[in-house]
């Protein structure tokens, strides 16, 4: 019990780290090649602390992981699947919310 207990926290924690706007548009940015703070606040047109702060969040969530090359701290996503996952639901949910509207 306590091992599902625990697999539902993840699973609640990891659904919760995605659902925001500025995630998202981190790990869209982040699916083309690994990148900087630096490159991401300047791609996404926002704060280096903003950014540093979702990087932070994706990275404890196991989402992204970093590499470090000189003084550069490189982000990429952890594994393909999280890639494939993400491809998934972005489709799986653009086609609910048009079969939504389509029966409205």
């Amino acid at each position: 019990m306590a091992l599902l207990k625990n697999a539902l926290e993840y699973q609640a924690d990891f659904l919760r780290c995605l659902g925001d706007k500025t995630r998202l548009r981190i790990l869209k940015a982040l699916m083309e090649r690994e990148k900087t703070v630096s490159q991401l606040v300047q791609e996404l047109q926002s704060s280096q602390a903003n950014i540093s702060g979702h990087l932070k969040t994706l990275k404890n969530t196991g989402i992204l992981k970093s590499r470090q090359q000189g003084k550069y701290v490189y982000y990429s996503l952890n594994d393909e699947d999280i890639q494939e996952l993400l491809i998934y639901l972005e489709h799986r949910i653009l086609s609910l919310r048009r079969k939504a509207f389509e029966g409205i």
